[in-house]
């Protein structure tokens, strides 16, 4: 099941279908609209969170004081409607909310990407709980998803009692609307705007708490502010946290990044002791709140990152290409701009070693190429790539590039093709 943000000539953008899959790439001019779509797809999510969606073409039934509630394609309907009436009547105010000013959009809808055979099931069952002493009413709730009558995905919560299994009931709709709305077995996916200027922002947030720094920011800015100000670590994280972590300090910033109180400081592996952040290298600014994403006590489970590949040498967008597709293996939605055609083609190589991979595993390939399969997507994890186009009258077309596998040359990113055959054309006649 995945969710699709539509959008219709906003701002620049003419039009954009972008569906949320596990890894989606943004490639583009500079100035085209792909920090502001982003930026949107933040902000909607953000709105959508707490949304109290319908009941309308639920299925019910009580079992013995036992509510269970069927949501199939009935279902999907009814809150596609009901979202996107939503969407449309108060769009001016949900524009203002996310960038702090009225940017024209003629339309902004969702659309629910679902087999005919998708469907949620959840019991509601009250129960008593003693833990402050006093008995208290609580709800048990366990959503399960099915997909061709499989249980694919499991979420169990308890919530406090109300008014009764009625009350419990809208509960259990709104787990299942926030596991669709996160892509994840969570009722609560966290999620992190890292903006373009990291640097600047990290050495100045605590200013703009206090006061001192001036001008305002859009809402996911804001967000990425608080979460540097909030940050604290998590001291028990899982495994594939950590392993997240042991890659990008071996392979990217080669050293550790701690938090002492409210300082950030860098270890270097070679010098063997702390350099307070704001004079270590622009490399480790940048790379410093992915750090603190994987690491922080609030899970994150949506890293937007624009301009992914700011300071970081070709060599090391290799590595982060790679780290990308480690965060998206476990579990970490990932949407990322970036105007880097190593950036593009290192990617691109890693989607088409998936392909070939998927299709019949070759191990010494990937030992040659100095890859291991963790830096292939899982069988489960789709990417969409989008590459933004600048048009007629300053209006940005966007398209969905399609995986091109046979010949096998994965996505034509046309933006970057164009540049280095004017390259290669430019040297020949050097060279003549």
């Amino acid at each position: 099941m995945v969710l699709h943000i539509m959008i219709k000539n906003f701002g620049k953008v003419e039009s954009a279908d972008i569906a949320l899959n596990d890894l989606v790439v943004f490639v583009g001019n500079n100035n085209s609209g792909k920090t502001m779509v982003m930026q949107l797809i933040y902000g909607i999510r953000e709105k959508l969170r707490n949304f109290p969606v319908t009941d309308t073409g639920v299925k019910k039934s009580d079992l013995n004081g036992q509510y269970l509630i069927r949501c199939a394609q009935d279902w999907f309907r009814a809150i596609e409607v009901q979202i996107n009436d939503y969407l449309a009547e108060h769009k001016s105010q949900i524009i203002e909310s996310i960038f702090g000013i009225s940017i024209s959009v003629e339309e902004m809808r969702i659309a629910l990407e679902c087999t005919e055979s998708a469907y949620f099931v959840s019991s509601v069952s009250e129960c008593q709980s003693r833990e402050t002493g006093e008995p208290r009413t609580e709800f048990n709730i366990d959503t399960r998803q099915y997909e061709h009558g499989e249980n694919v995905k499991s979420y169990k919560c308890q919530i406090p009692g109300r008014d009764g299994l009625e009350d419990g009931m809208k509960a259990a709709l709104q787990v299942v609307w926030n596991i669709i709305l996160s892509g994840k077995n969570s009722a609560d996916a966290g999620q992190l705007f890292l903006p373009a200027s990291r640097s600047g922002l990290q050495l100045l947030y605590k200013q703009y708490f206090a006061g001192e720094a001036g001008g305002n920011f859009v809402m996911p800015v804001k967000d990425f502010l608080r979460f540097l100000q909030l940050y604290a670590q998590e001291k028990q994280l899982d495994e594939l946290r950590s392993e997240l972590l042991e890659f990008g300090e071996e392979h990217l910033i080669q050293g550790k990044v701690v938090q002492e109180g409210d300082e950030t400081f860098y270890f270097d592996r070679q010098v063997g002791k702390p350099v307070s952040l704001y004079i270590a290298s622009s490399m480790i600014h940048e790379l410093t709140p992915f750090i603190k994403a994987l690491s922080a006590a609030r899970r994150i489970d949506w890293l937007y990152c624009d301009e992914v590949e700011n300071s970081l040498h070709p060599l090391l967008q290799r590595e982060m290409a790679r780290w990308l597709i480690r965060m998206v293996n476990a579990g970490i939605h990932v949407i990322v701009s970036s105007h880097s055609d190593t950036m593009a083609s290192r990617l691109n190589n890693l989607f088409m070693l998936t392909y070939l991979n998927r299709k019949n595993a070759n191990f010494e390939l990937l030992s040659e190429l100095g890859l291991k399969e963790a830096d292939l997507l899982h069988s489960d994890m789709k990417a969409a790539v989008y590459e933004f186009s600048s048009g007629k009258k300053g209006k940005t077309a966007v398209e969905k590039l399609d995986f091109i596998s046979h010949p096998l040359m994965g996505y034509d990113f046309k933006l970057f093709g164009c540049n280095l055959d004017k390259l290669y054309d430019e040297a020949d006649k050097i060279t003549r």
